[in-house]
């Protein structure tokens, strides 16, 4: 009798719980199923916030889901870059629809032309607050014919100028500001700090954002950044601009 039983405890019931389990059916207690979904939902809630922390580009503001409450949770802003890891937290986000600027509508606000237009697209507007633009740094960019031959990369200035022109836009996309053909020129930047050269192929994310505006003296003060892959690349603390009278 114990021949048969210890016979059955080696071999026949593994296979049992074998077919079970490819049938979908786990010999898991309940409390570990609860333990278990929690973990994964903790660690759901945990990528996205070092996602946010590492991938600060595009901020838009997410819900995580709460799947032992049933209800939604406001998570920090985060920013969508394309990358393969949001594939993991995708279905627990949803993005409220921000305005965005095409290449058009840019050439209406700004006086800027090729070669000089340095901003491609606007993807998030927060009126008189925040802009968010995209410059993608193609290999036939002419400044790239003396900067360098042998080792192209984007002139710094021209990454201030980048993010001066979004700043423009966000300052000019008011109609008010924008009667008469009024332009804002650059009068001013401080603490300017490079952390990694833009090479071509690269796709430049670009933030400004107003730290104050006087339009009574035509003057706006502005504070920008802008990241490559999430990295940062440049980081302003301070730029001003000034509406001709």
């Amino acid at each position: 009798m114990m021949n048969y039983l210890f016979l059955f405890i080696v071999i026949t019931f593994p296979i049992i719980c074998l077919d079970t389990k490819n049938q979908c059916l786990h010999f898991v207690p309940p409390s570990f199923e609860i333990g278990h979904k929690r973990s994964n939902l903790k660690k759901y809630i945990t990528g996205a916030h070092e996602y946010v922390r590492k991938k600060p580009c595009d901020r838009r503001e997410i819900q995580i889901v709460n799947a032992s409450a049933g209800n939604a949770e406001h998570a920090e802003h985060a920013r969508d870059a394309g990358d393969p890891q949001a594939k993991d937290i995708s279905a627990m986000m949803s993005f409220p629809n921000y305005e965005t600027i095409d290449i058009e509508d840019i050439r209406n606000i700004l006086p800027h032309r090729y070669p000089f237009l340095l901003v491609d697209k606007v993807i998030h507007v927060q009126a008189s607050r925040k802009i968010i633009g995209i410059k993608q740094v193609s290999v036939n960019e002419n400044f790239f014919n003396g900067h360098f031959p042998e080792k192209p990369i984007m002139p710094g200035v021209l990454q201030i100028e980048a993010l001066a022109q979004l700043g423009g836009i966000l300052c000019l996309k008011n109609e008010e500001n924008r009667k008469e053909n009024n332009v804002f020129l650059f009068a001013g930047v401080d603490g300017v700090r490079w952390k990694k050269p833009v090479r071509p192929g690269d796709t430049l994310v670009m933030e400004s954002e107003l730290i104050s505006f006087k339009p009574s003296l035509g003057v706006a003060k502005l504070r920008g950044i802008a990241y490559v892959d999430g990295t940062v690349v440049i980081k302003i603390d301070e730029m001003t601009f000034a509406m001709p009278k």
